[in-house]
């Protein structure tokens, strides 16, 4: 209960209900992004619903690099692996949400796993190893934080074959703003990274767990994946379709490679 004793939002699957509706509706929907400073933002579903055409060329390009068996991380609508489903890999895809995962199958994913991204090497354990891991749709985010996503990687890399590769989609902090501005100075003052956040998504009376996300530039998330045995080898910087030819350039695609040692 609220300090005013009126009901907070129930805790459920904010994010499948989104994706769910949006689906069914074959339209967008908007679903709300709330940060631990109470700061609300809009969060929209567009994406979701675009046909590989209408993706950025750094996601087909980043994509035409992968090899099966394929672990899609966070995998959403299932648009990446079904992608790739379609050219005869074979698709794994994890997800926190039943509802999700039930679209992935539907988009031709072979097969489904629920479960978190710290959880990769319990629910993958047994498996063939994986030759591609994605990361798409900015689940560089799920990283979290630089201890927090070196672990994960550290688990990517015990679940992946020697020639594995990642290949992943991350988005630069914003600054600018006073409320922003102030959130990355709390971060930096407390050891973090500038973009590091914990936030929820709400959607009509739903909302998720708090949960932590970060937003991050190549460099950090060379430092975080350098620790856990990936070296990051291609770059891509991209606007989404539609984004002022002026917009700064805050996304990125990152293939990373896997290695052991320093060699």
């Amino acid at each position: 209960m609220e300090a005013n004793g009126s009901p907070g939002p129930r805790i459920g699957d904010a994010f499948g209900l989104q994706l769910s509706d949006a689906v069914r509706l074959r339209r967008p929907v908007t679903a709300f992004v709330e940060r631990s400073d109470g700061l609300i933002v809009p969060s929209g579903s567009a994406q979701w619903l675009n046909g590989e055409q209408e993706w950025p060329s750094a996601v087909r390009d980043a994509l035409a690099r992968a090899q099966g068996p394929v672990l899609d991380v966070g995998a959403g609508s299932g648009r990446h692996g079904a992608f790739l489903a379609r050219r005869s890999m074979h698709v794994t895809a994890l997800d926190t949400s039943a509802l999700a995962l039930g679209i992935c199958r539907d988009a031709g994913v072979q097969e489904t796993v629920r479960g978190d991204v710290t959880e990769l090497e319990h629910r993958m354990r047994g498996r063939e190893p994986f030759r591609t891991v994605l990361f798409l749709g900015n689940n560089v985010g799920l990283l979290g934080s630089v201890s927090r996503g070196t672990d994960i990687l550290r688990q990517v890399h015990a679940i992946t074959s020697a020639d594995a590769l990642i290949i992943a989609e991350g988005r630069r902090p914003v600054g600018g703003t006073a409320d922003n501005d102030a959130y990355a100075e709390r971060n930096l003052a407390r050891g973090g990274l500038p973009g590091e956040l914990v936030m929820r998504l709400r959607y009509g009376t739903t909302a998720t767990d708090w949960f932590p996300y970060l937003f991050c530039g190549p460099e950090e998330l060379e430092r975080i994946a350098g620790a856990a045995g990936w070296r990051l080898c291609d770059v891509q910087d991209f606007r989404y379709p539609g984004a002022p030819s002026d917009a700064p350039l805050l996304s990125y695609t990152a293939v990373l490679r896997k290695h052991d040692g320093d060699g």
